[in-house]
């Protein structure tokens, strides 16, 4: 028996493959951000498996959304940002034939027109085609279903325009095959990182927010608020406002009125600071306000102003229309000034107008 002996170029050939593949696939697996993963994946294969153009699409719900083109740019226009139902690439499964592992579907294959997601490809000459069986068709299809771990379907690699023109060789489908088995893996991981990264952000948000009206809570006011004290240059204002007679609002009404006079109470608050300004709620009917900026002491005078008058207008929700007064005491001070400081300060100046007030200000 005679073994088949391979030419010194051609096993260069393969060593130059397998180099580049080793380094696309450490690509691929570089970064755990899913849009830098998905194009990697779609560069790595128009780099390594011999053709011109590979589409990566994501399984979203019930459809697969082109996410990812590489190599053409008429292509990556004509598709990147589309979507086909996941019934319609099941279709197409039952339409196509195994090719190691990966999918084919013939160009003769009848495809019914609402399971044609090919139908982008251009309008081409019949007389202008090649004879040659072995030629790539405009109309053959190569994919490989992404699969995760799990076995659950999560995407779909597909290439076309092979580079010399005809149906793959063996070579190039286990290229595929390797890119979809690596690029599944690393989408999965990217999509764990995403999950996690989100649950995080959630408990943070969680950790620093007020879960009723969605304002900063305690710790949060002062994180934000030595960042705007640490300024220079600058003065710092905080206004402590304290309600007035919240507490008949709950008892005649009960807590979830009074819930819903906080939530509407905290949106006037909101649409009368600006984006570097600090809103919380620090306590049951109790919001601190941080001001930062040249000249706060004008600003924060006026605020004070106008949330006398605004808050202090009706408040109509599902149990009926609601009223309360407002106490508000503000203390301003070149940075860096010290939140806490400034904070019992407006806290003084607070009581002594509830107190000023009496017994109107009565909560």
């Amino acid at each position: 028996m005679v073994e088949e002996q391979v030419s010194p170029a051609a096993q260069g050939a393969d060593l130059a493959a397998m180099r580049a593949l080793h380094a696309v696939t450490k690509r691929v697996h570089a970064s755990l951000d899913l849009a830098t993963t998905l194009d990697a994946v779609a560069e790595g294969v128009v780099e390594v498996a011999g053709f011109r153009v590979a589409v990566v699409n994501l399984r979203q719900r019930d459809v697969f959304e082109v996410v990812s083109v590489a190599g053409d740019d008429d292509v990556r226009a004509a598709l990147l940002g589309t979507a086909d139902s996941c019934e319609q690439w099941k279709r197409l499964l039952e339409h196509s034939q195994d090719l190691s592992g990966l999918r084919f579907i013939d160009h003769a294959t009848e495809i019914p027109p609402a399971d044609d997601i090919f139908s982008w490809v251009p309008e081409h000459d019949p007389d202008e085609l090649p004879d040659d069986p072995d030629a790539w068709h405009p109309h053959d299809a190569l994919f490989a279903p992404l699969t995760a771990p799990s076995g659950q379907w999560i995407g779909v690699l597909s290439v076309d325009l092979p580079v010399h023109g005809r149906r793959p060789e063996p070579w190039q489908l286990e290229i595929l095959s390797v890119f979809a088995d690596q690029a599944a893996i690393a989408i999965e991981h990217a999509r764990m990182y995403s999950a996690l990264q989100q649950r995080e952000s959630e408990a943070r948000h969680a950790a620093t927010h007020d879960p009723l009206t969605g304002l900063a809570n305690r710790t949060l006011l002062f994180e934000l608020g030595e960042e705007l004290d640490r300024r220079p240059g600058a003065e710092l204002g905080v206004l402590v406002v304290d309600l007035d007679h919240f507490k008949a609002v709950n008892d005649q009404y009960g807590h979830a009125a009074g819930d819903a006079v906080l939530a509407e109470l905290a949106d006037r608050m909101q649409q009368h600071v600006t984006a570097d300004d600090v809103v919380a709620r620090t306590g049951g009917d109790e919001f601190v306000l941080v001001v930062s900026g040249p000249s706060v002491r004008a600003r924060a005078d006026a605020l004070a102003q106008t949330l006398r008058r605004e808050l202090t207008q009706p408040i109509v929700t599902r149990f009926g229309e609601h009223r309360v007064g407002v106490s508000i005491g503000l203390a301003v001070r070149p940075t860096p000034a010290g939140v806490g400081r400034l904070l019992r300060q407006a806290d003084t100046a607070m009581y002594a107008d509830k107190a000023s007030r009496r017994p109107c200000a009565d909560s």
